[in-house]
């Protein structure tokens, strides 16, 4: 069964699809949120959201397929700009049979695909079109790199370090673990993926991660008007004062500090709308 699912991996071109997808659905969920800061409602976006959610949690992995085609659509409809919606389809059709097929292998909990969903219902429900555009990438880069992880895609590198940085590029976020990282995504031991990361990054794996969380955290400070405590969640913190330690630490400066200096100028106050 893996060895079929990595031919048809490599097959399809996997990335240039998911890469096409995630432009188009980048603009759109962009379009979506600004349409949203200006008075257009979101609610089907959140409908289907929800439904995923149940699918979710009934364990039902057809269903939540379903559904998630219905609320990608939605938020390229929501987006409501001329030919994007033609442009979409094709591409989404390209990939929904693979997408379909491994479903099951690459999210044994379907909870993780639903949860990845939320930062994108949330930007858009909160009219935040950077939020959304970012949001959306990212949720299509990681999909892609856990179907080639979970296929053995050609396009994946082959060196454990590689494999282990671009996982963290799209899991930061999350609570990842040297251990975990090492065996199931790099392919090598604990002890092995641990002297890769001091030799050639010069950081052990926690500063590196920690390192790829302040970068995120200071894009977020510069370019939205986001609370702190939200910046923290969304950079994998849930204390907000262990993030401002580790942020001083990184930029010998508090965060707000941070924002003031770069950001003289009084920001455009975004609504932090939450889904329900």
């Amino acid at each position: 069964m893996q060895q079929d699912l990595a031919h048809s991996a490599s097959n399809s071109s996997m990335k240039a699809a998911t890469s096409l997808r995630a432009m188009l659905e980048g603009f759109a969920a962009n379009q979506a949120a600004e349409r949203v800061r200006n008075g257009a409602s979101p609610s089907l976006v959140l409908q289907h959201f929800r439904q995923m959610g149940q699918a979710s949690e009934e364990g039902d992995y057809p269903g939540l397929a379903t559904v998630d085609r219905q609320l990608h659509r939605a938020i390229v409809e929501l987006a409501n700009v001329p030919g994007l919606l033609e442009a979409w389809e094709p591409v989404f059709q390209a990939q929904n049979q693979f997408r379909t097929q491994t479903i099951d292998v690459c999210w044994p909990d379907i909870g993780v695909l639903f949860e990845s969903h939320r930062p994108l219902v949330d930007a858009i429900a909160a009219g935040d079109a950077a939020g959304a555009e970012e949001s959306a990438r990212t949720h299509l880069d990681a999909v892609w790199f856990r179907l080639a992880l979970a296929t053995s895609d050609q396009s994946m590198p082959e060196d454990p370090l590689a494999r282990a940085c671009a996982y963290l590029a799209f899991h930061f976020h999350e609570s990842v673990l040297l251990p975990h990282v090492a065996q199931d995504v790099a392919g090598c031991s604990t002890g092995h993926l641990a002297r890769l990361f001091r030799e050639q990054t010069g950081l052990n794996f926690s500063e590196y991660l920690i390192e790829l969380r302040m970068q995120k955290a200071a894009q977020f400070l510069q370019q939205t008007d986001r609370t702190i405590r939200d910046i923290a969640r969304r950079v994998g913190y849930r204390d907000p004062s262990r993030f401002a330690t580790h942020f001083r630490r990184r930029f010998a400066e508090s965060p707000t500090d941070f924002r003031h200096r770069l950001s003289p100028a009084p920001a455009v106050r975004i609504s932090q709308g939450k889904s329900r």
